[in-house]
């Protein structure tokens, strides 16, 4: 890292100059990273693929992205390529982090911003937590007690997803019932500014913060027809 000397020359030059290596592809911090899971990629595809030989139709068949990796109609077992596998996995691990931090502080951001609910939220933790046992250690079905704070961070999510996300391929020409046409081959977004903001869908006050709207139903985890946040079908 070059010292930050360039910022007395004029603010945010430092931060300019840093990312020239990065730019030019003269150092790849990532490299590293994408080094150790190729090896332990290359460890565990072989380790399957002898266990799958070897035992055949008894063998049982993991249920993780990798073994999906593995049963792909274009996968070549005489011809892996460990590092486009590693790329695929990176960019998912990447997601899945990125969307997870992100809506945890959406969640603290707007309970920070309403504190009258704090207190409310506390006491029915407090009582859902009278559950654990002498270790202090909380049944994980318990969670499914917090009525409030799971309504709550639903809310939060309706509200904060981005504009436009989900995207979809389509893999023949579709039609919409009201004559919008999308060709083959194109990539489709859901408008969820439109839909999360839809009073037919989310009911009365659509775009303000209402805690409790979903108390009682569909949890926070769970699609459902007016709950798209983690898409929906056999795939979220």
């Amino acid at each position: 890292m070059i010292p930050p000397i360039f910022d007395f020359i004029y603010p945010g030059l430092q931060n300019y100059i840093n990312r020239i290596p990065l730019w030019l592809r003269l150092y790849k911090p990532v490299l590293k990273h994408q080094n150790v899971l190729c090896k332990h990629i290359k460890i565990q595809v072989d380790k399957r693929l002898r266990e799958k030989q070897k035992y055949g139709d008894l063998w049982k068949r993991p249920n993780d992205l990798l073994q999906g990796f593995l049963d792909e109609e274009s996968f070549d077992p005489n011809n892996i390529d460990y590092l486009r596998m590693a790329e695929r996995m990176a960019k998912i691990i990447f997601t899945s982090i990125h969307t997870t931090a992100n809506a945890c502080a959406s969640v603290v951001v707007d309970l920070a911003s309403r504190p009258e609910y704090v207190q409310e939220l506390f006491e029915e933790q407090l009582e859902v937590h009278q559950e654990a046992d002498e270790n202090g250690v909380l049944p994980f079905e318990a969670l499914n007690k917090m009525k409030k704070l799971d309504s709550f961070v639903k809310e939060s999510l309706r509200l904060n997803v981005d504009v436009a996300s989900l995207p979809h391929l389509t893999m023949k020409d579709f039609t919409f019932s009201n004559g919008l046409q999308v060709p083959k081959d194109r990539v489709v977004e859901i408008y969820f500014n439109d839909f999360f903001r839809d009073e037919s869908s989310q009911g009365p006050n659509p775009k303000s913060f209402d805690p409790y709207r979903d108390i009682n139903k569909t949890p926070a985890s769970k699609i459902s027809k007016n709950y798209i946040v983690f898409g929906s079908g056999k795939h979220a």
